[in-house]
């Protein structure tokens, strides 16, 4: 039997009767995939103007249906409306047919739940690889920065949790993150793996209508799609790779959590978890335990045993849908539920450590120069397992004498090998350890301060790596020919030249070049930290040099530095943004951002622009500008190429701000924003607009 009130089940046209209350139970998803409504809502938008320019739908009709998923949204969103029914699927189409009737029964025409299905559980793995970029990186940033906080801090290094050479302590924070580096690749690659629209696949064999799919696949944010439908209505190897990535990214957060539990504990002492990051006994009032820590290492069984589920469950299915894929997203979710607690916790956590200089310093003993003392028996010549045994045989008459070896008798330490003297035995230290491996991979100063470069250019925290010196071309013969002076007169830092203007204070106004952009990173990477600017990586930085223009302060004597900089990114033939607009604390209140604003306006107007947009918090600095604010939806350019894939979208609080250089053009603009097409370079002439095969 079923529930008089429960919507009509959207197959029931087969089997007459209902769903057994048990049976029903079991089969009903909407318990689960109810939490995919947005992306529902968002494909029933863009699937509604796709089947509308196949003549299934009128324009009133399309009309009506987009203002139904609007309205619904919001109910959504507020909690005015409960969803109920089989899935996430018909509760939606049940839904908007409440609210507008007959166009919402039109909507499923040439689609079935196998291709929505799959194709909502892509859209939010892309945008959950995208979130966990960001919360690795988060965590990363926080490591770095305890890695640059330790200076030249050496502890002992361990293996088989003995003592073993000296390191710096900043290089133990970069091991790890240099594994979370490896995640990050990880899940990119299964972001990229998610990156296929199946839709028009049907239930097995495709669609007998013909549309756009290059055009539906922008606006969901796609950019490849699917060929052989019965292979894409069961393809869950996305999903696997996101589960996989998560697993590996398991492994070394229970790896980070189990050192920092070391660490913090008794035998170790070198820091203390932070009051809020702690807890205690309920028995043992003297307690503080790194429960988070732990908890860190122990969901990691969690992450894996999800992976391993779903490669489970896929392994004995046979092709197309089955099922069994109903499973899936139950994986999914929990996953990324688990990551984004454990990411969220873990970056404050670590960056609230208390610090014991003292304990650290206990572990650099006379055991962690063992290996130096052989090696510097093979700067002599001798065989390394030669050296090796002979120090092994010190070290043992050391432990016998339970002194260090440096204080055995210089007889005794003579009568072991000739070449273990009073002066070897003296030359030894932590300082010439760490100095002899300063080349990478090593632990020595040199190597953590590359690491630490990499890194912050990576993140968008600093300038990365040195750059080379440019090579001096005043003897070159080139250089004299008139050819040469015709090109010099012509290249981008010669007309940069031309543009310069000279402020107050020994600042200059001008066009940026590729030497500036150290500077251009260190400018923005405390506004990275403070979550303000989005993280430019230095190798981003070089691609689009030309776009930017910097204020730099001229130091007596030496390179000028950069104080702020702006960039002009063109998002399509018509329009342009304001990026990386970032002046440097010390030199607010100049009006210095007003300028680099004027700058960036110029160029869009000498490349016949027609708008700059701008999405900011700092609303009144761009009203005073002259931009005015303006709907997302009126921005279809950047929201498709650039916030679909930004991984606040979900959750941005920044506003949308315009400058019209053509008057009119926003205007024009918030009229077009329903009809605003943007094909992708995909699909044939035979494709497009076609009426429905019957």
């Amino acid at each position: 039997m079923t529930d008089a009130k429960a919507p009509r089940a959207v197959w029931q046209g087969r089997i007459g009767a209902g769903l057994d209350p048990r049976a029903k139970a079991l089969n009903d998803s909407l318990p689960v995939d109810r939490r995919l409504w947005a992306e529902e809502l968002a494909l029933s938008r863009a699937y509604a103007q796709a089947i509308a320019e196949c003549g299934v739908l009128s324009a009133p009709d399309l009309e009506a249906l987009l203002s139904a998923c609007d309205v619904l949204e919001a109910e959504l969103s507020t909690g005015a409306v409960t969803l109920a029914g089989e899935d996430v699927h018909s509760a939606i189409e049940d839904e908007l047919a409440k609210r507008c009737g007959g166009p919402a029964r039109r909507l499923h025409t040439g689609r079935s739940r196998n291709d929505q299905v799959v194709t909502l559980l892509r859209m939010r793995v892309m945008r959950l690889c995208e979130e966990t970029i960001e919360g690795v990186q988060r965590l990363e940033r926080a490591l770095l920065a305890r890695a640059r906080g330790c200076g030249d801090r050496v502890v002992a290094a361990y293996t088989h949790l003995q003592p073993a050479q000296p390191v710096l302590l900043a290089h133990w924070w970069l091991a790890h993150v240099a594994a979370l580096e490896r995640d990050e690749a990880r899940f990119g690659n299964a972001r990229e793996a998610a990156d296929l629209m199946p839709l028009g696949s049907g239930a097995v064999a495709g669609s007998p209508l013909r549309y756009d799919r290059a055009l539906l696949a922008t606006r969901l944010g796609f950019s490849r799609l699917a060929l052989n439908s019965l292979d894409s209505v069961g393809d869950r190897d996305f999903a696997l790779e996101y589960l996989q990535a998560a697993a590996a990214l398991a492994v070394h957060l229970s790896r980070l959590g189990e050192d920092l539990v070391l660490w913090c504990s008794p035998g170790f002492g070198w820091y203390r978890p932070g009051d809020g990051f702690a807890t205690g006994s309920s028995l043992l009032p003297q307690k503080r335990n790194p429960d988070l820590f732990e908890l860190a290492r122990g969901k990691s069984a969690r992450l894996i045993a999800n992976a391993e589920r779903l490669a489970i469950l896929l392994k004995g299915l046979p092709s197309a849908y089955q099922k069994d894929l109903q499973e899936d997203k139950e994986t999914v979710f929990d996953t990324a539920d688990t990551l984004e607690a454990l990411l969220a916790a873990l970056a404050p956590a670590i960056e609230a450590l208390e610090e014991n200089a003292e304990a650290m310093d206990r572990t650099v003993v006379a055991d962690l120069l063992a290996v130096e003392l052989a090696d510097s028996l093979v700067d002599d010549g001798l065989p390394f397992r030669e050296a090796h045994a002979l120090v092994g045989r010190l070290w043992a008459e050391a432990e016998r004498r339970q002194v260090a070896p440096q204080e055995l008798p210089l007889e005794r330490c003579l009568a072991i090998a000739p070449q273990l003297t009073e002066a070897r035995l003296a030359s030894l230290s932590v300082s010439r350890a760490l100095a002899r491996r300063g080349h990478a991979p090593g632990a020595g100063p040199d190597s953590v301060r590359a690491q630490l470069a990499w890194h912050e250019g990576r993140l968008g925290l600093g300038p990365g790596e040195p750059v080379t010196p440019t090579v001096e071309r005043l003897s070159s013969p080139a250089a004299a020919s008139p050819a040469a002076a015709s090109v010099a007169a012509e290249s981008p830092a010669v007309a940069s030249a031309a543009q310069e203007e000279r402020l107050e204070a020994g600042l200059i106004l001008r066009r940026a070049g590729p030497d500036d952009v150290r500077g251009i990173a260190l400018v923005m990477a405390d506004y990275v930290m403070k979550a303000v600017l989005l993280p430019r990586p230095v190798s981003e930085l070089y691609q689009s040099i030309r776009e930017f223009h910097v204020v730099v302060r001229e130091v007596g004597g030496g390179e000028p530095e950069v104080v702020a900089c702006a960039a002009l990114r063109l998002l399509w033939g018509d329009l342009g943004e304001v990026r990386s607009l970032a002046v440097r604390p010390d030199c607010h209140g100049r009006g210095l951002g007003g300028k680099l604003v004027s700058r960036v306006l110029d160029d869009a107007r000498a490349l016949g622009l027609h708008r700059v947009i701008a999405l900011t918090r700092e609303v009144a600095f761009f009203e005073r500008c002259g931009f005015q604010v303006v709907e997302r939806e009126t921005l279809p350019r950047k929201v498709w190429t650039d916030c679909v894939r930004c991984p606040r979208r979900h959750a941005c609080d920044e506003v949308a701000v315009a400058f019209d250089v053509v008057p009119g053009a926003s205007e024009m603009a918030a009229l077009g924003r329903r009809s605003h097409r943007h094909p992708l370079p995909q699909g044939s002439a035979g494709e497009m607009s076609l009426p429905i095969v019957t």
